[in-house]
């Protein structure tokens, strides 16, 4: 008789007379060891009890990683899966294998095809205005295909936790999806509240970034938004973006990430000077970005004026009065960078 560490596995043979034949009377072949399903590197391994193996802790950790995944069968089943094992799919690379396909099989396992999910969004819309009344839901197709386009989402408690107890002032910025088998790009705004700390205000899902994109989900912007009080937005001037605001929001100011000036600077002017010069003009840069006083601003620019003609020239020519203090109408509260609309992409990318 044989049997397995784990249960019920069993195997039960006899001797043929006296051997050395062997016969197998009854066998048992369930294991829960994982023997059955692969041994250390084995070729054949099955993609549907890897799933099963993982998606108990997926429901616990929706960011449960594929290095996570694969330590923990390692650890757990003794099983080992090398990365550039091709167990799950045809035609796709080692580190498609390893970063995407496991958590993706794992993910569809518990979930379903993500595919179907967009069929469910109307349902969820529905649901979503039934226990969050006021907020704003919008789905738009493509009207020839009826594909996919874009998902606009602002619950009203955000509307109004925007309205209340942040600034009037909103981050814009688009992020592309990472997940390799799901096309398209998070478009999203965010707010600082009373503590410095990131505050979302709505977000969208869109095939791309587009000016038709940003029209539309800052129309359902405007929608959700519950006062007329003047906001500030601040971008990096993205695909149609810089068109867009002035477009849905013509009252209000639209002000530039200053990093984005500084390196269209260094590759558009200040590149071409060696490296100490360069580094001069740059710190005149920042330094009119920085000037809040039209005294300031004047002394800065006359700076850049005696070290550069063709600096200066640059600075007037790329809409100064969206990134210098001195010069920006509106308030942005000493804004400057992209780091909370960075912050929520880095957020995002984790759920």
């Amino acid at each position: 008789m044989l049997q397995c560490l784990c249960l019920p596995m069993r195997l039960h043979t006899s001797i043929i007379r006296e051997g050395p034949q062997f016969v197998i009377k009854s066998l048992n072949n369930i294991h829960t060891c994982g023997c059955d399903i692969m041994s250390d590197g084995h070729p054949r391994t099955s993609k549907k009890w890897v799933a099963n193996a993982v998606k108990g802790k997926l429901v616990d950790k929706p960011t449960y990683r594929a290095s996570e995944m694969m330590r923990d069968i390692r650890r757990e089943y003794s099983i080992s899966i090398p990365y550039h094992q091709d167990i799950y799919y045809n035609n796709c690379n080692h580190f498609d294998v390893y970063c995407n396909i496991l958590p993706g099989i794992a993910v569809s396992s518990l979930y379903s095809d993500f595919r179907k999910s967009y069929h469910m969004l109307n349902w969820y819309s529905k649901r979503a205005l039934q226990s969050n009344p006021g907020s704003i839901l919008s789905l738009e197709v493509d009207p020839k295909t009826q594909r996919f386009k874009c998902f606009f989402i602002c619950f009203q408690a955000s509307a109004y936790g925007f309205e209340v107890g942040c600034r009037p002032m909103i981050f814009l910025d688009g992020t592309h999806i990472k997940q390799h088998r799901v096309q398209g790009i998070i478009l999203a705004v965010s707010a600082l509240n009373g503590n410095n700390e990131l505050f979302t205000v709505a977000y969208s899902i869109a095939d791309s970034e587009t000016y038709d994109n940003w029209v539309w989900f800052l129309q359902n912007l405007k929608k959700a938004l519950l006062s007329d009080r003047r906001i500030v937005f601040l971008s990096d001037r993205g695909r149609g973006l810089k068109e867009a605001i002035p477009d849905i929001f013509p009252n209000d100011h639209h002000g530039y990430y200053f990093q984005h000036i500084m390196q269209n600077f260094n590759d558009q002017c200040a590149g071409k000077y060696v490296a100490p010069f360069k580094k001069l003009l740059r710190k005149i840069l920042q330094r009119i970005a920085y000037a809040v006083t039209k005294q300031e601003y004047q002394d800065t620019m006359m700076a850049m004026e005696l070290n550069s003609a063709d600096a200066k020239e640059w600075v007037l020519r790329n809409d100064v009065e969206h990134w210098s203090h001195a010069r920006f109408p509106g308030q942005r509260f000493g804004e400057l960078y992209s780091n909370l609309a960075e912050s929520f992409n880095n957020w995002i990318h984790d759920a």
